[in-house]
């Protein structure tokens, strides 16, 4: 079994490689060999390496900077998945598109099921709703697409909310962050874990859902999460005293986009996908938090 995994660099994509099954081949470019935005290369990777399976993990994830260059978000989060969903249907390949909470507007009050509408709100919200019908389109009448859905995705490596409020906590007495904006973290290890459940299991799993939905267990705003990282690095010798964390509005907070106000999933149908069902967010925010602590 042959797999290509795109944003290997990327937090989620190192933890998918880290996870991988020794029985498992995969295909793991850097972007000078595979650049999402290049619909001919693209076309040209798969047509040479014709991978069993994608675990498209390789996104353009800047929802601000999206605003500014919606092409190149468009590019990446929409077209390139639609160039992998042409080819491998030709000769029986499979997708699992890794995508996200921003495919609705949050305007609901309970959590969103995978059946409910896609209603984007921004240009990256946009490219990966538009992504989602396209390739739906060309793979699922053969059962060959599984959409994996998560929000807030933390992890120990790359970029995130995480190593934002860490910086923020080292360097600053008091910073604000918006409480006002409520959802579910996401754990890259739990969300690399479901990746190779899918991967594994996908005859059962394609046929029975194209959607699946994973997250930690719990509810939480931004600011409970900035409130918590300090005081978990705190506990682990991260930090020597956490900052304080000033609640503010979303709406005295400027940005490009705008952000779902309510992000939940309604994650059900993933619980029986793995052995060990995901932990509570706070308990899954320290595990990270105890794995940066480890590569000190």
């Amino acid at each position: 079994m042959k797999i290509l995994i795109t944003g290997s660099s990327g937090q989620l994509g190192k933890e998918i490689i880290y996870q991988k099954p020794l029985f498992i081949k995969i295909l793991s470019p850097k972007k000078n060999e595979l650049d999402l935005s290049n619909k001919k290369i693209c076309q040209n990777y798969i047509d040479f390496h014709k991978p069993d399976f994608i675990i498209n993990a390789g996104a353009f994830t800047n929802v601000d900077l999206a605003e500014k260059e919606s092409d190149l978000c468009f590019a990446i989060n929409a077209e390139a998945p639609l160039i992998f969903a042409e080819s491998i249907k030709e000769y029986g390949g499979n997708l699992l598109q890794i995508s996200s909470d921003y495919v609705f507007d949050g305007r609901k009050n309970t959590p969103y099921e995978t059946k409910d509408i896609r209603n984007p709100i921004s240009s990256y919200g946009y490219s990966k709703a538009k992504c989602e019908e396209m390739i739906e389109e060309i793979l699922t009448p053969n059962n060959q697409l599984v959409i994996l859905r998560t929000s807030w995705l933390l992890g120990p490596q790359g970029k995130n909310f995480l190593r934002t409020m860490l910086n923020l906590h080292q360097t600053k007495n008091k910073f604000k962050v918006v409480s006002d904006q409520i959802g579910a973290m996401s754990s890259t290890f739990d969300v690399a874990k479901i990746c190779w459940e899918i991967i594994i299991n996908w005859n059962l799993i394609s046929k029975n859902r194209h959607i699946v939905h994973r997250t930690c267990q719990g509810v939480s705003s931004w600011f409970d999460i900035a409130v918590d990282i300090g005081d978990i690095a705190t506990k682990y010798g991260i930090l020597k005293n956490p900052s304080e964390v000033i609640p503010i509005k979303t709406k005295d907070y400027s940005t490009l986009a705008k952000r779902p106000m309510f992000s939940l999933l309604d994650c059900s149908g993933s619980n029986g996908l793995s052995n060990i069902v995901c932990k509570y967010w706070r308990h899954e925010l320290e595990n990270i938090i105890s794995k940066i602590k480890d590569q000190q």
